[in-house]
C-alpha cells in the first residue's frame, strides 16, 4: 500500500493556501461586505479568502492523486527574508510612504535567492515601485503617502 500523499510539496502548498484563506475569512468576518457595485471593507478580503481556500483544497486533492517529488529540506533564508520584507513594508508604509516601503519590500525579498545580483534587485524594485504608484496612487486614487513627509523646524 502506497503512501496517501503522493506529492508532499503540493500538499504543503495547498495547506498553506487553505490556511491563509481561512485566516482571511476569519479575520475579515466582522467587516461589512457591501455589494459588487458598492464594495465594503470586507468584500475583497472575503473574496480572496474564498479563492485561496478553494485553491488550497484543490491543490491538496491533486497531491493525493498525482505523483510528485519528495519534499525538500526547508530553506530558512527565503522564509525569513520574505516574511521580513512583508513586515518591513507594513511598518514603513505609513511612516515613509509608498515609494520607500515598496522599494524595501522588493529589495529584501529579492535577496531570498542567493544568486541575485544587486543591480537586478534595484531594477526590479524600481519597476515594481513605479507600477505600485501607477496602480494605487494614479489608477485607484488611494490616499497614500507617496514620499516621506519632511518637516522642518524653523
Amino acid at each position: 500500500m502506497g503512501r496517501i500523499v503522493r506529492a508532499p510539496g503540493d500538499f504543503w502548498a495547498g495547506a498553506i493556501f487553505a490556511g491563509a484563506g481561512i485566516a482571511a475569512l476569519l479575520l475579515g468576518r466582522s467587516y461589512r461586505l457591501g455589494t459588487l457595485l458598492s464594495m465594503g471593507p470586507g468584500y475583497f478580503p472575503r473574496m480572496v479568502g474564498i479563492l485561496l481556500t478553494i485553491l488550497g483544497v484543490a491543490t491538496i486533492g491533486a497531491s493525493l492523486r498525482g505523483r510528485g517529488e519528495p519534499s525538500e529540506v526547508w530553506r530558512w533564508r527565503p522564509i525569513v527574508l520574505i516574511l521580513a520584507s512583508v513586515l518591513l513594508f507594513g511598518w514603513t508604509l505609513e511612516r515613509f510612504g509608498l515609494v520607500v516601503a515598496s522599494a524595501l519590500l522588493v529589495l529584501v525579498a529579492c535577496f531570498a535567492e542567493r544568486e541575485r545580483r544587486v543591480w537586478e534587485a534595484i531594477a526590479v524594485a524600481t519597476a515594481l515601485t513605479f507600477i505600485a504608484w501607477l496602480v494605487f496612487v494614479k489608477g485607484l486614487e488611494m490616499p497614500l503617502l507617496v514620499w516621506p513627509a519632511i518637516t522642518r523646524a524653523d
